[in-house]
């Protein structure tokens, strides 16, 4: 059955510290109900200074705009899940249960996989209907706006450095092997986060494939995992899934689609949403 793959994606709001302190205030109130204690404790986490300590305005903002992204990006997958849900004939209709953690910090929300990256910029969720056979692996995400520093040159394998040298030598903009190189990290980032290792194992030990290359697959040392990226205004996405070794790529990935939302929308369908009793 094929499920299709949405990535949700908000862009942060802008504005003063007290402003975001607004939103970040609002968005808590209205998504406290739609969350289990642990993910309460994770977002709270988020958007307050340690106590006694006064943080400088731009520390502050980032803060701040961190908490935000959180916040956004859960509000992101419970009002799509309820937007589901009320579909005519939907098998997820019913009061939405609360969202939950599973001990890799993964959101656990009964019906759907799900999976949450943050670029600074913008909050990204990627979900699909959680399929039958429980023993289909849930994806990763991983977002990179194009304005995101350099990754180091440590974390790329021998064989891409080489590639990014050529492409220099023939004469590719510096603003082009930047954005390769940015690519190539979301590749390596979503992989890791797929394999439950995440930045544990080196970086560089991951290969991203040819110049360009848009889908592949990673043999790694917990199994077979297939990626894939592509562009979003002013990011690069990848999304990987552990598959079986005879599997080919996973139908969802063929059937993807990108969904943006102004946070003021969004926090107004939330809003509009009654939470089980």
């Amino acid at each position: 059955m094929e499920r299709p793959l949405t990535i949700l994606c908000t862009p942060l709001p802008a504005g003063s510290s007290k402003e975001l302190e607004g939103w970040r205030c609002a968005l808590e109130a209205v998504l406290e109900p739609w969350l289990n204690e642990r993910q309460l404790a994770h977002v709270r986490r988020f958007g307050r200074p340690p106590e006694g300590q006064t943080e400088a305005r731009e520390a502050q903002q980032d803060v701040l705009r961190a908490a935000l992204s959180r916040l956004l990006a859960r509000a992101q997958l419970v009002t799509h899940a309820a937007r589901q849900a009320r579909a005519a004939n939907s098998p997820l209709a019913g009061p939405l249960p609360q969202l939950g953690m599973d001990t890799q910090g993964r959101p656990l929300f009964p019906g759907w996989h799900a999976a949450f990256s943050h670029s600074g910029e913008v909050a990204f969720c990627a979900l699909c209907p959680e399929p039958a056979d429980a023993a289909v692996a849930p994806h990763a995400l991983d977002a990179e706006s194009l304005l995101s520093p350099p990754p180091s040159p440590n974390a790329f394998t021998t064989a891409e450095l080489a590639r990014r040298e050529a492409r220099r030598e023939a004469g590719l903009s510096p603003q082009g092997i930047h954005r390769e190189a940015l690519r190539r990290w979301t590749i390596k980032e979503a992989l890791l986060k797929a394999s439950g290792l995440g930045l544990g194992m080196d970086p560089a030990r991951v290969p991203t494939g040819s110049f360009g290359q848009r889908a592949g697959i990673w043999h790694g040392a917990r199994g077979v995992f297939y990626w894939r990226s592509l562009p979003c205004p002013g990011h690069w996405l990848s999304i990987a899934q552990q598959v079986s070794a005879k599997t080919d790529f996973p139908p969802e990935f063929l059937r993807l689609r990108v969904l943006c939302q102004d946070p003021t929308t969004l926090l107004r369908a939330l809003s509009a949403l009654r939470p089980r009793g």
